[in-house]
Order: structure tokens, then sequence, then C-alpha cells
């Protein structure tokens, strides 16, 4: 009879601990379940922030935008030699071969950025004629013609370079801002101020650059 206890009590202990057994390997089974899923939304989020950041860093570079010239002249710019002196009125209508200089600005701007840009005069360092003796004339084209948007105007260089990159020694002809893409048509004129006392011979160049930066 003892021995049947016994044998009951035995019994009865192993089906407790292969109960606990079992709870145990559940538990386990559980929090390695529990620390898979966590680990995998750890993972999710962090890539989510990762692409966030590199769609931002994508945006923000397709935004800055861009300026470019063109010009169909053989070079960018204009030159006079041994030229008379000329009235402003005159010096407005040059159409001579040789006696303009048209070309053209290109803003691309793709999202909510605006650029700045100026266009700039840059003298050739061997010019013989003194700047106070030259005159620039730029116009813009708007519906179809050419209108005035810088006066003739000595030529002025700058004692510095300015914030959007025109370099020191330039002069810097018209400063516009674009808030959406354009193309704009110019044209320059330059010629001696009626005034101007020149020995012949002399001359005077200058070349056109353009220098943008987004805003």
């Amino acid at each position: 009879m003892q021995e049947k206890d016994n044998m009951k009590k035995e019994n009865i202990k192993e089906g407790v601990e292969e109960k606990e057994k079992d709870n145990s390997s559940r538990v386990i089974l559980l929090s390695l379940l529990a620390i898979t899923i966590l680990v995998i939304s750890v993972i999710s989020v962090s890539f989510a922030t990762f692409l966030r950041v590199q769609e931002g860093k994508k945006s923000n570079t397709i935004s800055t935008g861009n300026i470019s010239m063109n010009y169909t002249e053989d070079t960018n710019g204009i030159s006079i030699e041994n030229a008379l002196p000329t009235s402003d009125m005159v010096g407005k209508t040059l159409k001579g071969k040789g006696e303009y200089f048209d070309f053209t600005i290109n803003s691309t701007i793709v999202g909510n950025v605006s650029v700045n840009y100026e266009i700039a005069a840059i003298k050739d360092v061997n010019s013989s004629i003194p700047d106070g003796a030259v005159k620039l004339y730029l116009e813009q084209q708007k519906s179809g013609t050419y209108e005035e948007v810088m006066a003739p105007t000595f030529f002025t260089p700058i004692d510095k370079q300015t914030n959007v990159g025109s370099p020191k020694g330039s002069m810097v002809l018209l400063n516009v801002t674009k808030k959406s893409s354009s193309v704009d048509n110019y044209r320059l004129r330059m010629w001696l101020d009626e005034n101007a006392v020149v020995e012949s011979g002399k001359f005077y160049s200058v070349k056109i650059n353009v220098y943008g930066k987004a805003l």
C-alpha cells in the first residue's frame, strides 16, 4: 500500500514537472516571439526614418535650381575699336555687325525656391579706353520687342565681390530674382560717349557672365 502511494506521488510529481517544463517552454517561446517582433518593429521604424531622410535630401537637392547663359556669337561679349563719339540717342539704336550682343539666360527652378542672378560685364584688362568714356546699355525682350532695363551708363567697376558672385572689378548690369523657370533674352550695346576724347587705335572690350544662387 505504501509502495502504491509512493508511485502515485512520483507520477504526480513527474506530471507537475512536465507541465512546468511545458509552461517554461511556452514562456521562452513567447518571450522570443515578443523580442523578435520588437526587433522587427525597431528595424522597420529605423528603415522608414532612413527613407524619409533620404527623400528629404533628394528633394532639397532638386529644389536648388540653376542658371545658364547661351549666346550665338563666337565670344560672349562686345568690343569697340577706333570708335567715334556717339550720342545716347544713336547708341541705343546701333544695329551694325558687332555693335550689339544678344544672349539668353535660362532659369530652371524646381520646387518652392527663388533664384537670384546677376548679369555682369567684365572688362578686358588690356582695354586702352578709360572707363569714364565708355557707355553700356542693356535691353530685355518683352512681348516680342526689346525694352530698356539699364539706361546708358558709364562702365563702373565694383570694389568687391557681390553676394551673388559677380567678381571685384566687374560691372553689375542687372540683378534679377526669379520664382519660376523662365527664358530671358537680352541685348547689350556699348559705345564711346559723345564727349569723350580718345586717341585713334584705342579699344575697349567686355565679356558678359551670369552669376546666380538659390535664395
